[in-house]
């Protein structure tokens, strides 16, 4: 892997788990002292990340993680909306037993873990917050991943990026996590059974459901 694509990865990853919280600036020294990483393929990916929106350049003020907003949450859940539940349900009627092999196996780790709220606490929720996060986004990757677009497959991950950074500082009640792991299994069943008009309507309910809930928490820390 070269210098600039780890550098992008972890970064990367340290501002969707909430290790760098919104509004935070993020100093050359701290970064290469924390990670280890040159100046130049540091540079390299903070502009990356600065395209899609993770980070933002400030004139004569360096790189901050940008802050989080209620009329910027409501727009990406609108256009998750309005892509997603789509492209489930023709991955669903396209998707080979391959693809069906691969979504079994992202639900069997997602749901060996739980909804977040339980995790292991403390020491270990980091990390396993972390295993979460991944197998979550590797599950809604799957379920789409036939969909036979590339395109709608990008702008649908750039919009989980952003979608999964709110969603961290203005987690959902335990209640509403529950509801939402069921989903999961609900979206799976609809898969399998190749109902991709179900798949459809469970996710555009699932990812309703996950605006309103942040949209509760971002009224009380915004």
């Amino acid at each position: 892997m070269l210098a600039s694509d780890h550098a992008y990865a972890v970064i990367r990853r340290d501002i969707l788990l909430g290790v760098f919280p919104p509004g935070t600036h993020l100093r050359f020294a701290e970064l290469r002292r924390r990670y280890d990483i040159g100046a130049s393929p540091l540079r390299e990916a903070l502009f990356r990340l600065t395209s899609e929106h993770l980070v933002l350049q400030e004139s004569n003020r360096g790189f901050r993680v940008p802050q989080l907003s209620r009329t910027e949450w409501a727009d990406v859940v609108a256009m998750r909306r309005r892509l997603e539940p789509a492209a489930a349900e023709a991955s669903i009627l396209a998707g080979s037993e391959d693809w069906e092999e691969e979504l079994l196996l992202a639900h069997r780790r997602l749901k060996r873990l739980g909804p977040p709220s339980k995790l292991v606490r403390p020491l270990a929720q980091a990390s396993s917050s972390a295993q979460w996060e991944d197998h979550h986004r590797t599950f809604h990757a799957t379920l789409i991943s036939a969909c036979g677009s590339p395109w709608t497959m990008r702008f649908i991950g750039l919009l989980s990026d952003q979608f999964d950074r709110y969603r961290r500082f203005a987690m959902p009640a335990p209640a509403v996590q529950e509801v939402l792991a069921g989903q999961h299994d609900e979206m799976l069943e609809a898969a399998l059974a190749r109902e991709g008009w179900k798949a459809r309507e469970v996710l555009d309910a699932h990812i309703q459901m996950t605006c309103d809930a942040v949209g509760e928490a971002l009224k009380r820390i915004l």
